[in-house]
């Protein structure tokens, strides 16, 4: 049987509120029971104190202990005395008010007919407290008290005007004896349990609202996955808290998003695609077909016209290799320390011709007369330059200029490449490196362009932990800006 996750939660809770009440409830009845019993071996310890004060005036008036030897009911009453004045302080703190207590025993210098009857639980305690009593003359002879349970630890000393005359020591209560104190305790314990059995329903109450309003945004969470898995991109959560699962439900609407855009991407890259292959098969297609007519001869004009659009195709499908390598992550790159400044004028010099060829004039007083080394691959870099020639040169009208210079920093280098009109509207400028994406005022099929160069440019500058950006050009037309970091993060 698979548990849900609002099941799950609820037994969370619930056992573990039910362990903390266990647990606090035992806590408090064991500390209880010490300090219960820590306040009765205080409390006849106050009694002992009394004790001591009349025993020292029994023995000045008396002039020894046989006195006390000769006559047991004389340490009995004493005894009684003693623990009921620290039962009844004389201050009237903590007094019966019901059952006031019996009037005090006569003095020790007393002759004494009897003793009055105590209540029962008065009488338990002192049969309990006269029994852990002993007293010892100045020789630590036992005097009064039993011996079976031997000499108390904490012996307090009896004197007379600096003179010592005794010891005096209690044995501690170990556990609870008294029929009262017993009965306390239980009753204490009893009232403990019927809490704990009170808060149960409550708890189990409170872990159930709990789990709900906890189960709640992850049921919606897995209802909208489902939802995603079947292909509706277009869903959004609503968040609702400041809590983890808000955070979750804010992640979960950037991939519902994320997964959107990258499907209307791929439909619009398949259409892109199926129409960039399809004018130039269209276009072969009719060339076969009027020779096969005999509209066309097989002369040279002809086969000029089918290598230009076989050629056409070769590139397409290159780029759209080079592409999908580069977006993959396939893409190879043997980066070493090299000069950028030479490759860039190495690959200028390459181009020359085709740029005076398409009467596209170049600038490079701009670019450093220094070398700077950076860490990259030496033909991936040529072919970010290559495309970003041959973009100037699809894109820009005839006669055109082109200018490239190169800005230095701390940290790297930024290379600038600046042509003439046609510009790029503003709202293009953000999607000029997105596969496929065609300006379609100034791209069109006689300059033979597919949207792919600027795409595999972007990749190829992250694949050397740089950026490229675009903007408008001083001089009217498009600026392209790779930025590089340089090796070591210091110019040459």
């Amino acid at each position: 049987m698979i548990l849900s996750i609002r099941t799950k939660l609820f037994f969370a809770i619930f056992l573990a509120c039910l362990l903390s009440i266990g647990g606090l409830a035992g806590i408090i009845q064991f500390n209880f029971k010490r300090s219960f019993l820590d306040y009765l071996n205080e409390q006849e310890s106050r009694s002992l104190s009394q004790l001591e004060t009349q025993l020292i005036g029994l023995y000045e008036s008396r002039g020894g202990w046989k006195e006390l030897e000769r006559n047991p009911r004389l340490w009995s009453s004493l005894l009684h005395s003693a623990l009921r004045s620290s039962l009844y302080p004389s201050n009237g703190e903590d007094r019966d008010e019901v059952n006031p207590p019996p009037p005090p025993f006569p003095p020790p210098d007393r002759e004494l007919g009897g003793l009055p009857p105590p209540r029962s639980h008065i009488g338990q305690r002192i049969d309990r407290f006269v029994g852990r009593i002993v007293l010892l003359d100045a020789e630590r002879k036992i005097i009064k008290g039993i011996d079976r349970l031997g000499i108390p630890d904490n012996l307090h000393e009896l004197k007379s005007k600096g003179k010592l005359i005794g010891y005096i020591g209690m044995h501690r209560r170990q556990r609870l004896t008294e029929k009262v104190d017993v009965e306390f305790s239980e009753r204490l314990q009893r009232s403990l349990w019927l809490i704990g059995l009170l808060v149960l329903p409550i708890t189990g109450i409170l872990a159930f609202l709990l789990a709900r309003h906890l189960g709640k945004p992850i049921q919606a969470l897995r209802s909208g996955a489902r939802q995603l898995t079947d292909g509706n991109y277009s869903l959004r959560m609503k968040p609702q808290g400041r809590d983890e699962l808000t955070l979750l439900t804010h992640d979960f609407n950037k991939l519902a998003a994320r997964l959107q855009q990258n499907e209307v991407s791929r439909k619009q890259w398949i259409a892109d695609i199926a129409h960039e292959l399809r004018t130039p098969l269209a276009i072969l297609r009719g060339e076969v077909e009027a020779l096969q007519d005999g509209i066309n001869q097989p002369d040279a004009n002809t086969f000029a016209s089918l290598h230009q659009e076989v050629s056409h195709l070769q590139r397409l499908v290159d780029d759209l290799y080079d592409l999908s390598m580069s977006d993959s992550g396939a893409l190879s790159y043997r980066k070493e320390t090299l000069d950028v400044i030479a490759l860039l004028r190495e690959t200028l010099t390459l181009h020359s011709n085709q740029l005076h060829e398409q009467n596209l004039q170049i600038d490079t007083l701009g670019i450093s007369p220094e070398s700077v080394k950076v860490q990259g691959d030496p033909q991936r870099l040529q072919q970010l330059f290559k495309n970003l020639l041959e973009n100037s040169l699809r894109y820009t009208d005839k006669p055109g200029q082109l200018r490239i210079t190169t800005e230095q920093t701390t940290a790297g280098i930024d290379i600038i490449f600046d042509d003439s009109p046609p510009g790029v509207p503003d709202e293009s400028l953000s999607h000029l490196f997105d596969r496929l994406y065609r300006v379609e005022a100034s791209r069109n099929r006689a300059t033979g362009g597919a949207g792919i160069g600027l795409s595999i440019c972007r990749n190829i500058a992250d694949a050397h932990d740089g950026s490229i950006t675009a903007a408008h050009s001083a001089l009217g037309g498009l600026e392209i800006r790779i930025h590089l970091p340089v090796a070591n993060g210091k110019p040459a």
